[in-house]
């Protein structure tokens, strides 16, 4: 079984994705430090992915040995890079590479076990491809020794006319099936190359959605909070007009019975005076 590693190059920082089982593929995870990258090896029976976890100073220190180590490598067919703050101007130094990603700040775990995923996946496909390919090649230098037998065997037969003809229509096909194979291999890498920009996209999407989220939740409190304080400021208001009308009330208590005193009194004074 073909076994794809993934080498999470970091000082100390934990791989954040967990391992997941493929049919067909092992996936094993090597931590490695900053300081031991003389530690890597590259089988070429293999696929390996390297994935770094650096700031920008970091990135800079070990930028060389990426380089000249492991960016031409054909056994390695993607390079991760996530920094907490150096994310542009990583992206400016390896945009011209196909062979780099750079993730977004803060990393999305789903997103980065996706592109993972379609790049095994990928190499998986290409390395079968691969595999048929070196087959056909095997078997075209079979039946160049079975022409040499019949040639041998049948130069002065008609049968060797028959035998030759037979054979150089089997090699015509044999060549047309590689010059299929290169034409899938050229599309399986366009297709992973436009995954991979499409994925980088969606993840820019999903932060900005994201973020749209955020600020709806803050509106949706600030709008709640001033809700609050109307309804609050209604029941004062609602309690303030009670006293309101309780104080009319007893004001026209005390009135009413000042107009019977009143009233009273004028009439005594006017018994006291014989008018009544």
């Amino acid at each position: 079984m073909k076994t794809s590693y993934i080498w999470n190059l970091s000082q100390g920082r934990p791989f954040p994705v967990e391992l997941w089982k493929h049919s067909k593929i092992k996936i094993q995870v090597n931590q490695i430090g900053l300081l031991e990258l003389d530690q890597i090896t590259i089988t070429p029976n293999d696929i390996h992915i390297l994935f770094l976890q650096v700031t920008f100073k970091e990135w800079k220190e070990i930028q060389s040995k990426i380089e000249s180590q492991w960016e031409v490598s054909p056994f390695v067919p993607l390079i991760l890079i996530s920094s907490e703050d150096g994310t542009n101007q990583i992206q400016e130094i390896v945009q011209s590479h196909p062979k780099y990603l750079v993730l977004e700040n803060p990393l999305h775990v789903r997103e980065l076990r996706m592109i993972l995923d379609r790049t095994i996946q990928s190499e998986s496909y290409k390395a079968a491809a691969l595999d048929i390919g070196n087959s056909c090649l095997e078997n075209v230098g079979f039946f160049e020794g079975v022409f040499s037998l019949a040639h041998q065997e049948y130069e002065e037969s008609k049968k060797e006319n028959e035998a030759l003809r037979s054979i150089l229509q089997y090699e015509e096909l044999v060549k047309r099936s590689q010059a299929g194979i290169n034409s899938a291999l050229e599309k399986v890498n366009d297709m992973k190359n436009q995954e991979l920009i499409e994925l980088h996209e969606r993840v820019k999407a999903i932060q900005q959605l994201d973020e749209l989220r955020e600020k709806e939740l803050k509106q949706a409190l600030e709008l709640q909070k001033a809700t609050e304080e109307v309804l609050n400021y209604s029941r004062i208001e609602e309690m303030n007009l009670d006293k309101i009308l309780r104080a009319q009330d007893r004001l026209f208590e005390y009135t009413e019975q000042e107009i019977k005193e009143l009233v009273e009194e004028n009439r005594a004074l006017k018994k006291k005076l014989g008018l009544l």
